[in-house]
């Protein structure tokens, strides 16, 4: 899958799951789970123990789309994109990362929350500008708000996305809309695989 095909299929499926778990073994499970449920996106942060070969495992796999996220440096990048990370997420204005995704053939997907940071990150080349914390900043008035002056823009949002405002933000256009780790980790620990399936199931039928 090119590039420009893995960005019209997050345009067309919109949710992608972050995995910050304490063990690959559960960073595993949570994707897995998932990706029964529905979700097609799957992105797995740096601070998950042994995330790159999380990474290659899932990428193998092939019942998701794998990213790498939480990337803060160039090392972490190019280890994310040989473990096979098809989308590289930082949660900061990593524009230095826009040209070696470019070269990979990979998304890039630096983090912005004011409109400057939004306009550098569009000027860059970036293939969606993840705006974080979303919640903090204003959620879905906020993508609002930014569409006027910037009505070309694609937008990952995450932070504070629920089932109240999950279709808001699909309405607005946003390509990813992400679901958070302590979400999906609080479900996978209290009502283990099928209760996770189940919830995030209920995050699918909304946007169906």
């Amino acid at each position: 899958m090119t590039k420009t095909e893995l960005m019209t299929a997050m345009q067309a499926h919109r949710l992608v799951a972050v995995i910050r778990s304490s063990t690959a073994e559960e960073a595993l499970a949570t994707a897995r789970a998932v990706g029964e449920a529905g979700i097609w996106f799957v992105e797995v942060t740096f601070t998950v123990p042994g995330a790159a070969e999380v990474i290659r495992t899932l990428a193998g796999e092939g019942e998701v789309h794998v990213g790498a996220g939480t990337v803060l440096s160039e090392e972490q990048a190019r280890t994310g994109i040989e473990a096979g990370a098809r989308f590289i997420v930082s949660p900061s204005l990593e524009l230095d990362l826009v040209p070696l995704c470019r070269e990979a053939g990979v998304a890039s997907i630096p983090a912005g929350a004011t409109p400057t940071e939004i306009v550098r990150a569009l000027r860059s080349g970036a293939d969606l500008v993840k705006i974080f914390p979303a919640d903090c900043v204003g959620g879905p008035h906020f993508i609002r708000q930014m569409l006027g002056p910037f009505p070309d823009a694609r937008f990952m949002v995450s932070g504070g996305v629920n089932k109240d405002n999950v279709a808001e933000y699909a309405a607005l256009g946003v390509t990813g809309i992400v679901l958070g780790s302590a979400f999906l980790a609080d479900v996978l620990a209290r009502e283990g695989h099928a209760g996770l399936v189940a919830k995030a199931r209920e995050f699918v039928d909304l946007l169906s």
